[in-house]
């Protein structure tokens, strides 16, 4: 993660300064221009174990496909790239596609009560069932049940990231297999595809793939790891 630099616009291109003066909230743009320093951030340090020369953040620009999946323009070979902010903080992951490394997302969000009735927009049953195993609390306090629904709200949120999908996908496409307690501070998840998200990994070459949490204060930050994954094309 990242605080936000005293003067982060210097560190965004034409293009991006425009688009982050097109948000009309200042915390919106706040959180857009925190997310793009993590990202460029990650972009740098990633050539740097790869052993090649630290580019200028202006020579680093980052679009928007059609998805809203950040795509990186000048690195060649493209890496992959995910970002997340929200809250006052960012988070970023960059990495090489294909054999040499995957697709990957990442996902931030903030513990709260979260309501029983939204759980099956993106739970499965047998998912629900952990959460109803928990202590729901009393109204309006976060209690174990709130903090596991987070949790995997945020976990299938960076797996869903993963493979930046058209529209037509959804987080129930997303199956979740925890290793341990979803209420404890860390711990790791294997990630399975359905339906459109099943056929969209497999026509971009993902096979398992891994994810994981950890949490600071009441801030959850999820990530998942898809091997082998290579990018889609940036106009789909």
């Amino acid at each position: 993660m990242t605080s936000l630099p005293a003067d982060a616009s210097a560190l965004l291109t034409p293009s991006e300064r425009e688009r982050h003066a097109a948000y009309p909230a200042q915390k919106r743009r706040d959180d857009w221009l925190l997310g793009r320093a993590a990202a460029k951030q990650a972009l740098r340090e990633l050539c740097l174990l790869l052993g090649r020369p630290e580019p200028d953040y202006l020579e680093l620009t980052i679009e928007s496909a059609a998805s809203g999946a950040p795509r990186v323009r000048g690195l060649d070979p493209e890496p992959a790239l995910s970002l997340t902010h929200g809250h006052g903080r960012a988070a970023a992951w960059a990495r090489p596609t294909g054999r040499e490394g995957g697709l990957v997302g990442v996902d931030l969000e903030r513990i709260k009560p979260r309501p029983e009735g939204t759980l099956r927009f993106y739970l499965h049953p047998h998912e629900r069932a952990w959460l109803e195993a928990l202590d729901p609390g009393q109204p309006k306090e976060v209690a174990p049940r709130d903090v596991a629904a987070i949790v995997c709200w945020a976990l299938k949120e960076a797996a869903f990231k993963a493979l930046q999908p058209p529209r037509g996908t959804g987080l129930l496409d997303v199956e979740l297999e925890p290793a341990g307690d979803l209420t404890a501070p860390s711990g790791a998840a294997r990630v399975r595809y359905r339906g459109a998200a099943a056929a969209r990994a497999t026509l971009l070459g993902v096979g398992e793939v891994r994810g994981g949490w950890s949490t600071e204060g009441d801030l959850v930050t999820a990530w998942a790891d898809a091997p082998g994954g290579v990018l889609p094309p940036l106009e789909e």
